[in-house]
C-alpha cells in the first residue's frame, strides 16, 4: 500500500501519515512506535513478522533491551484496539518468534465512475464491485505469501526428520542452518569451524531459532571430541547452547540429546545422561544422534549387547553417516570381537581411505590380535592422529620400539598443556610398555583433565595390564560408583 492510503480493518480506519485511528466516530492518535508496528503487521497480514524485524522497524539505530520495549509497544497497541492476548482478534502472538495480524483488512471505498444500470440500485452495484476487489486483493496476497514464505523442506527419507527446522520464519536463518548441517558432515575437509560459523550466523538472523541452538551445541561437542578445540571451554559453550535450545523449546528432542552427550562425556554423570537421552528418545525416537549417544552410554555401563543394538539403530536411521559406522566397529573392538571389527571397518576404509576413526579401529584390533607389523603399516596412512592420539604409542610399545613410544608420550603431554584431555592416552601407552606405576599415575590424572576416553576403561582391552592394580580398582569405583 502507498503511504498516503488509509487502512481499513474490522470497522477501524487508520491514517498512515498522522496515526489517527477512528471507529464508530471515536478518534484516537497512535504514538509513533505502536503506529509503525501496526502498519508493519497489517502490511504483512496473515504472515508472521519476527521480533527481529519489528525491532529493525521500530528502532533502526538499535536499543539495549529491545525485548521488554517491544513487549511494551505490543501492550499499548492491544489496549488501544481492545485486543486480548489470550483470545486475540487482531494481533496473534507466536511466543519467542513474533506476531501476526489476524484481523480482516478491508479495501477502501472505490469511486463508481460508470453510470448506473437502469433498475439496479446503486448500493447493490457498489457491494458487488467491492466484493470483487476484496477477493482479488486476497488472492494476490495469498500468492505473495506463497512466493515469499520460507520454503518448508519436505522429509525426503526417514534418515533424519529432526533436521527439519520448525522454529524460524527467516529464510536466511534456515539456509544458514542447512549450510551448517552440510559442513559438519563433510569428510573432504574438517568442516566443524565452517559449521560453527554457519550456526552462529543463523542465530544472528533469528536468536530464537531453537534448532540452530541445538545444532550449535552438537557441533561444539563434536569439536571438543575430535580435539579441534580445548575440552573445557568448548564443552561449556556447548552446554550453554544446549540449555538455550531447551529454554526456547523443552520439547525439542535433539536439544535434550545434545545435553545428554555433554553430561555423559564431559560431566561423566551417567544417571543424568540417561534421563536426558530418554527424554530425547521419547520426544523423537527417529533422531540418530540420540541412539548413537545412548549406545555409547550403554557401552560405558558395560551393557555391550544393548550398546551395539543402539548404534545399529543409529546406522539404520542414517546409513551414510560414517561416524556411526566407525563407532559400531569400535564397539565390536571393545566387545573383543576383533575379527568382526576388522571385517567391519575394512570396507569403510576402501570407500573412505581418509577416515581416520575407522583406521584407528583397524589398528587397535590388529594389535589385539598380535599382528603388530600390519598395525605399523597402517600408521602412515592416517591423515591425522586426532582424536586417536595414543594409537602410534600403543603400536610402538607392542613392537618393542620403546624410545618411539616414549616420544609419543612427550608429544601427547605437550597437547595437554593446550587444554586437551590426554592422560588416559598416556596411561594406555605406559600400560603397553609395562610401566604400571606410571600408567596408574596417568590414570589418576585423567580424572581431572577431562580425558574423554576415560569412561571406556571398563571395556577397554588396553587396560587389561592394570585390571588387578589397586589404582585401577579405586578409579573404577570413583567413576562408576562401584557398579
Amino acid at each position: 500500500m502507498a503511504d498516503s492510503e488509509d487502512i481499513h480493518f474490522d470497522g477501524w480506519t487508520l491514517k498512515r501519515a498522522s496515526g489517527e485511528l477512528t471507529r464508530d466516530g471515536k478518534l484516537q492518535r497512535l504514538p509513533p512506535q505502536p503506529l509503525a508496528m501496526l502498519i508493519e503487521l497489517i502490511d504483512h497480514a496473515g504472515q508472521v513478522v519476527t521480533r527481529e524485524r519489528l525491532v529493525q522497524v521500530l528502532w533502526p539505530r538499535g536499543i539495549v533491551d529491545f525485548d521488554n520495549s517491544l513487549n511494551a509497544v505490543v501492550r499499548k497497541l492491544r489496549v488501544t484496539l481492545g485486543d486480548d492476548s489470550a483470545t486475540p482478534r487482531y494481533i496473534e502472538t507466536l511466543p519467542r518468534i513474533g506476531y501476526r495480524f489476524i484481523g480482516t483488512a478491508e479495501a477502501p471505498p472505490l469511486p463508481d465512475a460508470r453510470p448506473a444500470v437502469v433498475g439496479t440500485p446503486p448500493s447493490h452495484r457498489w457491494l458487488t464491485r467491492r466484493h470483487v476487489f476484496v477477493v482479488v486483493l486476497a488472492a494476490a496476497g495469498l500468492l505473495f505469501w506463497f512466493l515469499r514464505a520460507p520454503p518448508q523442506p519436505s522429509v525426503i527419507s526417514d534418515a533424519a526428520p529432526s533436521q527439519t527446522p520448525k522454529r524460524t520464519t527467516s529464510e536466511r536463518a534456515y539456509d544458514l542452518y542447512l549450510q551448517g548441517i552440510f559442513n559438519r558432515s563433510r569428510r573432504d575437509i574438517n568442516g566443524n569451524k565452517l559449521a560453527l560459523a554457519n550456526f552462529e550466523a543463523a542465530l544472528k538472523e533469528d536468536p530464537y531459532y531453537a534448532d540452530a541452538w541445538a545444532a550449535l551445541a552438537e557441533t561444539f561437542s563434536g569439536s571438543a571430541m575430535s580435539m579441534n578445540t580445548p575440552v573445557t571451554p568448548t564443552y561449556e559453550q556447548a552446554r550453554s547452547a544446549a540449555l538455550r535450545a531447551i529454554e526456547l523449546d523443552d520439547n525439542l528432542g535433539h536439544a535434550h540429546a545434545a545435553l545428554g552427550h555433554i553430561v555423559l562425556q564431559y560431566d561423566r554423570d551417567f544417571p543424568k545422561a540417561e534421563a536426558e537421552l530418554e527424554k530425547a528418545r521419547v520426544l523423537d525416537d527417529r533422531y540418530a544422534r540420540t541412539w548413537h549417544t545412548l549406545g555409547i552410554l550403554r557401552a560405558f555401563q558395560g551393557r555391550m549387547p544393548e550398546a551395539l543394538d543402539a548404534v545399529r539403530r543409529a546406522r539404520e536411521l542414517e546409513p551414510m553417516t560414517l561416524l556411526y559406522n566407525a563407532n559400531y566397529g569400535l564397539l565390536l573392538y571393545y566387545a573383543r570381537r576383533y575379527d568382526d571389527a576388522i571385517a567391519h571397518v575394512k570396507p569403510l576404509l576402501a570407500a573412505q581411505s581418509r577416515f581416520d576413526q575407522a583406521r584407528s579401529v583397524l589398528i587397535r584390533a590388529l594389535v589385539a590380535e598380535g599382528n603388530v607389523e600390519a598395525a605399523l603399516e597402517q600408521l602412515p596412512l592416517r591423515v591425522s592422529d586426532r582424536p586417536t592420539i595414543s594409537d602410534a604409542g600403543l603400536v610402538y610399545a607392542h613392537a618393542g620400539r620403546v624410545a618411539d613410544a616414549r616420544a609419543e608420550i612427550e608429544r601427547i603431554r605437550r597437547m595437554g598443556t593446550e587444554g586437551y584431555g590426554v592422560e588416559y592416552d598416556v596411561a594406555v601407552i605406559e600400560a603397553a610398555l609395562g610401566r604400571r606405576a606410571a600408567a596408574c599415575e596417568a590414570l589418576e590424572k585423567s580424572l581431572g583433565d577431562h580425558s574423554l576416553s576415560l569412561p571406556w576403561m571398563r571395556a577397554d582391552p588396553r587396560m587389561d595390564p592394570l585390571r588387578q592394580e589397586p589404582c585401577y580398582v579405586a578409579i573404577f569405583k570413583r567413576l562408576y560408583g562401584g557398579s
